[in-house]
């Protein structure tokens, strides 16, 4: 019950007053569900017939490009919704959600979802500013993928994943692995491995980055220098 207290006091689901309100959040709490991490949720291209409420958790919400997936959003927030749109427009899911961690999640139905947007206006606001702000994320996303060199590509996702998962030395720079940071560019920037490849060859060659000392044989980590991280970093512009 503490995780509907917490839902009915949020911008997203504010106080209930009337009985039929007080329907919707018991018809709520009793559909609570839980996800193991690397649980699919749903799929692109399947029927929704439900959204989802965060409780607890983390979930990834990926979509299909050319050479793998590219992860549009992480919803972990409490309170946080997604998959609202196979409610409104009722069209087939247009992403693949998979929890990244143990999940709790409400799912909200038809009959659920109409009550409280016909009794909740801030419910209503909520729904519409949440679309506009992704469809606009969403848009620079994709944009993003469309418009940018490979190379550029490649070289923004060994800086976002050094400073997810990397170790940092030293001089600034930071140690990753070869295998893990391959399969993360793939899964969430939809670069293909021959182009990763490639390019971490050319940047090898060129020595913008080099293997670690420790990997100078077996080639599993290499070392991202700082001028290259604070060159490709997105997360500062």
């Amino acid at each position: 019950m503490q995780a509907m207290i917490s839902l009915s006091s949020s911008a997203l689901c504010p106080p209930l007053r009337t009985q039929q309100s007080q329907l919707t959040m018991d018809s709520m709490e009793s559909s609570t569900l839980f996800f193991e991490a690397g649980t699919i949720i749903f799929k692109e291209g399947d029927k929704g017939e439900v959204m989802y409420v965060l409780v607890k958790g983390c979930v990834e919400l990926r979509k299909k490009v050319e050479g793998g997936e590219t992860v549009l959003k992480v919803v972990k927030t409490p309170n946080e919704f997604f998959g609202e749109m196979a409610l409104i427009d009722g069209r087939p899911r247009s992403a693949t959600a998979v929890c990244s961690e143990k999940t709790r999640l409400i799912a909200v139905d038809d009959a659920i979802f109409d009550s409280m947007v016909l009794s909740n206006p801030k419910f209503a606001l909520t729904i519409i500013k949440t679309l506009s702000a992704r469809i606009r994320s969403s848009n620079v996303h994709i944009s993003e993928l469309t418009e940018t060199i490979p190379r550029e590509r490649v070289a923004r996702g060994l800086v976002d994943f050094a400073l997810r998962q990397g170790e940092k030395i030293f001089d600034g720079g930071y140690k990753v692995s070869v295998q893990d940071m391959r399969e993360w560019v793939n899964s969430h920037l939809g670069i293909t491995h021959d182009d990763f490849d490639a390019m971490l060859s050319r940047y090898l060659k060129n020595d913008t980055i080099r293997y670690a000392a420790t990997s100078a044989k077996t080639r599993e980590h290499i070392i991202l220098p700082g001028s290259f991280i604070a060159e490709n970093n997105r997360r500062d512009r």
